[in-house]
């Protein structure tokens, strides 16, 4: 009986590159469904984006609605994702940018409306032509919706991304909140640096954002706009904060309770704008540990009455931004991509250059994904 010979190196070679073949087309046909998908959200971003911009005019042309004039609008949108995302807790694995905010909670009143208009956004209801199905979840709407309005404030260009899963209950989550009447150095740090992972430079930078709208007494028992121009994105708040004199109020406010104000010094006639304790202790040491009074903060100090720049890790960075509105961009550019991505999920961008969708924003590429599994086919056939 004859024997079999050894097999042929030949045949074994060519039967490994057909598994290679198979598992790169495998990978290649992977890859296509996942840019498939990709580019029906940014689709679906696009269309959102566009409704999203529409808002900005209003009913009447002027940005004016329900939620009062543009200004509102602009801070309204800001907020709800500010209010999303910072609650994320990596320890606990919940919370963050998960489109829910817990409406129980006193930090979040007026958010309601937020959310309930950019629902009909999310599932392609009015405005234009209807975009059947709702492929973006709701917390990748409220990311757009605020990126949109800091851009069309002036802000910097910012990146957006997709791919946030939504969840239906976050109770309990508005603790999470910085509360208005905190000091700043001990509590934003207990949040931002030691919960959140910022670093003081991006605290402060993110904190830049409250130049939008204004605070409403029927909200949080505070009433006014943060600066003079609440519907421009500039570097105002950290100017207006550091060189124009503030004054402490205290007053009491139902169902709140006590609230600080700090306000503009009467002599310069004009007392709209406001700065809360959190604001004020960014830059501004008013614990009174040496023991003066202590009731006015920023422009020529008072040696009697002014309360001295603070020695915490964030006083510097609001001169820094106060000087200089480019490096604060930058600063809160990156900062806020961290803010909006506090997910457990994986995001992904939706366009070419991973920024904010737009009418003349370029979709990413697909045709070497596409080239690609044609020419593994081709080997395909030319092993066989």
């Amino acid at each position: 009986v004859a024997k079999a010979g050894p097999r042929e190196p030949v045949a074994e070679i060519s039967f490994f590159l057909c598994v290679l073949v198979l598992l790169s087309f495998a990978a290649s046909v992977a890859k296509a469904n996942s840019a498939t998908a990709a580019h029906e959200t940014g689709t679906a971003a696009e269309a959102a984006a566009a409704r999203i911009r529409a808002l900005l005019s209003g009913p009447d042309g002027d940005g004016s609605g329900t939620w009062g004039d543009l200004a509102d609008l602009m801070g309204l949108l800001v907020r709800l994702e500010f209010h999303d995302a910072i609650t994320y807790d990596p320890d606990a694995g919940d919370g963050g940018a998960d489109g829910c905010v817990d409406l129980r909670s006193p930090s979040n009143r007026g958010l309601e409306e937020g959310i309930d208009l950019l629902e009909p956004v999310r599932l392609g209801e009015g405005g234009g032509e209807a975009y059947e199905g709702a492929i973006l979840s709701r917390a990748d709407v409220w990311a757009l919706a605020a990126n949109i309005m800091i851009e069309a404030a002036g802000g910097p260009r910012l990146e957006y991304k997709a791919g946030r899963m939504d969840v239906d209950a976050c109770e309990g989550h508005g603790a999470r909140h910085i509360e208005a009447e905190s000091q700043a150095s001990a509590k934003i740090s207990e949040i931002f640096v030691e919960r959140l992972h910022f670093s003081p430079r991006e605290v402060v930078a993110l904190m830049g954002a409250h130049v939008l709208g204004r605070a409403k007494k029927i909200n949080s028992g505070y009433d006014g706009p943060w600066v003079r121009e609440p519907t421009k994105f500039t570097n105002s708040y950290f100017s207006d904060l550091v060189e124009l004199p503030w004054v402490l109020t205290k007053t009491h406010v139902e169902p709140f309770g006590e609230r600080t104000t700090w306000r503009r010094w009467i002599v310069l006639g004009n007392q709209d704008e406001i700065m809360l304790q959190t604001d004020v202790d960014l830059a501004f040491d008013t614990t009174n540990k040496t023991g003066t009074s202590c009731s006015r903060v920023g422009g020529v100090p008072d040696k009697a009455l002014s309360c001295p720049l603070a020695k915490s890790a964030f006083s510097s960075h609001v001169v820094d931004f106060a000087a200089n509105q480019t490096l604060w961009f930058d600063e809160f550019a990156t900062a806020w991509a961290k803010l909006t991505s506090l997910t457990g999920e994986s995001l992904y961008c939706v366009t070419a250059d991973c920024k904010t969708p737009g009418s003349s924003g370029d979709m990413p590429s697909y045709s070497a994904i596409y080239i690609s599994g044609v020419m593994v086919m081709v080997h395909i056939l030319m092993v066989w």
